[in-house]
């Protein structure tokens, strides 16, 4: 039985809780949260044994196995290190770090240490992906030549916490690096930025982002906002056919398209929910001694980081089309 400590009580740690109360070979066995309150609430919502008002009081106890870091972006680096220091392993929630460094020292010292780590990119341990991943990898669709993913969500800055900060909000860290984190698998070759399209708001925080990247094998299309929702999905263009994902941060449903023979739809629901297959991943691979997941890799999450880091360095030099400018 594995036992795990939450850190961070908001909204995200409630639906993992509720994920894990379904596993057989792991428990919710304590939570941290800054506010002592509402760790308590927590517990009577979510029962576990321990409750603390310091995170380090549940690094410090013996009885946790593994962790999950549930805190605003800005503060995952520094509680993945401290996590790994204290020999638990690590399911931080995505973007585990805000900077490719960052998260190249999280590599460095998850093996250094010899500790599980992994990013909670759920969108790649549901049976839809999997079975996209197959068809994929089968060649049912020819080589990938393009790769179009859209994720805008109109969320307003009223009643937000994080989205809109200046350090560590942005649609890009928030939503696109679901986008990111659905084709990383599949690019061979390091992409470049090729044309950039963005709004900022009054803070230089992004709010619509829309970048092609290129290499010598593919063209990507990441496309993802705050300021308006549009269908979330995602379309894998290959020689042979072609693959088209709605929702593709959490899909259950794809069709398969073979040029001028058939358009085949597939629904694969949760089993039983959209956490359930990361927490399973993260806690098989802990349990077999593993320092990582092999869908969602250490280096998986420093391709994935890079990628943002290097769009929002592009917002930062200006070197954009601004779109707010043409309205």
């Amino acid at each position: 039985m594995i036992n795990w400590g939450i850190i961070g009580a908001g909204n995200i740690a409630h639906r993992f809780a509720e994920s894990l109360a379904q596993k057989k070979d792991g428990r919710l066995y304590a939570v941290a949260n800054r506010t002592l309150e509402k760790a308590v609430q927590f517990q009577e919502r979510h029962s576990c044994e321990q409750v603390y008002a310091n995170y380090n009081d549940l690094l410090n106890d013996e009885q946790v196995d593994m962790v999950y870091i549930a805190l605003p972006h800005q503060y995952h680096f520094e509680w993945i290190k401290q996590a790994l220091l204290h020999h638990k392993g690590v399911l931080c929630e995505k973007p585990a770090t805000m900077s490719a460094n960052q998260m190249r020292e999280v590599k460095a010292l998850a093996e250094q240490q010899g500790v599980f780590f992994m990013e909670a990119m759920k969108n790649r341990f549901v049976p839809a992906f999997e079975m996209i991943y197959q068809h994929i990898q089968a060649g049912d669709i020819g080589d990938i030549v393009k790769i179009s993913t859209s994720l805008c969500r109109l969320i307003p800055k009223a009643n937000t916490s994080y989205h809109y900060l200046p350090i560590q909000g942005g649609c890009l860290l928030d939503l696109g690096i679901y986008n990111v984190g659905l084709f990383e698998p599949f690019i061979k070759q390091p992409l470049r930025v090729s044309t950039l399209a963005a709004v900022l708001d009054e803070n230089d925080v992004e709010v619509y982002v829309k970048a092609q990247l290129v290499n010598a094998e593919v063209e990507v299309i990441l496309e993802t906002a705050f300021d308006q929702t549009q269908l979330a999905e995602a379309i894998f263009t290959g020689t042979k056919g072609r693959i088209r994902v709605i929702d593709f941060h959490r899909p259950t449903q794809f069709s398969l398209e073979i040029y001028g023979e058939s358009v085949t739809n597939f629904d694969y629901p949760y089993l039983p929910d959209d956490f359930s297959g990361e927490i399973q991943a993260a806690m098989t691979a802990f349990s077999e001694g593993a320092l990582e997941s092999e869908q969602m890799s250490l280096q998986s999450s420093v391709n994935c980081i890079t990628l943002i880091a290097e769009i929002k360095q592009k917002l930062t030099e200006g070197a954009f089309i601004n779109l707010a400018s043409d309205v």
